[in-house]
């Protein structure tokens, strides 16, 4: 991670921050970096991802001038591009007496997020496979019949879904919800933090990281239940789950595909849910990272 690191500093100093005593929390899309000195945390990904990351701090924001609980970016600014990489810089949560997150806590609030208004400036339509094909066209570690299959499909979700969203509401979406990008706040409870991903699109897009969880990675049926009792949908009532959830199964494998270059865990991940994928394999267990 020395590039990352280097480029943490240099983008520190183009801001007027202190690097000093940077500690990495952990490395997934991003290089999350603890800031002590300014109780601040710093984000570091590819350079390619400007936009999103523009309309991502905007947006974070906007929301919290609003009242919404989600997290606070700095107000520096920011994106900075520093090379291949781009940094971004946020207010920092320690956790709070050990509490965690769970599918109710998640489901409020992204009900009052799919209820907001929606900003005074445009956001982008959601990209629902996201860079999963480039990823994979860039990939040196595919086969070229995995990379090929791979691509294909992306095709062929991104043609699904255009057919069925000209039929589906629209709305805010926050693109990557999932219980672990909530963190315990002093004041609101919990904020949604990581709004990479942010966009216009249906509603239930943001409901498939907690449906997949009994569908790819062995947790109770009960779960997604008690995650639509409390936003307040029928469970059984939507016929857009399946291709949404395809969906995203396959979006997930982007962040993967760029880990696996340099993480034996990742590559081996990857392969476990690409080959699933191919051979439609549904009783394959996925695993977090």
């Amino acid at each position: 991670m020395a590039d990352e690191a280097e480029a943490l500093s240099d983008a520190c100093m183009q801001v007027g921050l202190a690097p000093d005593g940077a500690r990495l929390l952990r490395v997934h899309a991003n290089a999350i970096y603890h800031l002590p000195r300014e109780n601040a945390v710093a984000r570091v990904r590819n350079a390619s991802a400007l936009d999103r990351m523009r309309f991502a701090v905007q947006t974070a924001a906007w929301l919290v001038d609003q009242g919404f609980p989600a997290l606070r970016p700095l107000e520096v600014a920011q994106p900075v591009v520093v090379g291949a990489c781009l940094v971004t810089f946020w207010e920092y949560l320690p956790s709070l007496d050990g509490r965690r997150a769970d599918v109710t806590h998640l489901a409020g609030l992204l009900r009052a997020l799919h209820q907001h208004p929606l900003p005074p400036f445009p956001l982008p339509p959601i990209r629902p496979v996201g860079n999963t094909a480039a990823d994979a066209s860039a990939s040196t570690v595919l086969s070229e019949g995995e990379r090929n299959w791979l691509i294909a499909r992306c095709a062929e979700l991104e043609e699904g879904f255009a057919q069925r969203a000209t039929t589906l509401p629209q709305g805010f979406v926050h693109g990557d919800a999932h219980t672990n990008n909530l963190l315990p706040h002093p004041d609101h409870g919990w904020v949604l933090i990581d709004w990479d991903s942010v966009g216009i699109g249906p509603p239930e897009y943001d409901f498939m990281p907690i449906y997949l969880r009994p569908r790819r990675f062995g947790y109770p049926d009960s779960l997604w239940r008690e995650f639509c009792k409390a936003y307040g949908i029928d469970p059984d009532g939507s016929s857009n789950l399946n291709l949404l959830a395809e969906i995203r199964e396959v979006r997930s494998l982007g962040a993967f595909i760029r880990a696996a270059e340099y993480n034996t865990a990742a590559r081996a991940e990857l392969a476990n849910r690409l080959s699933s994928l191919m051979t439609g394999d549904r009783a394959r267990r996925w695993h977090a990272l």
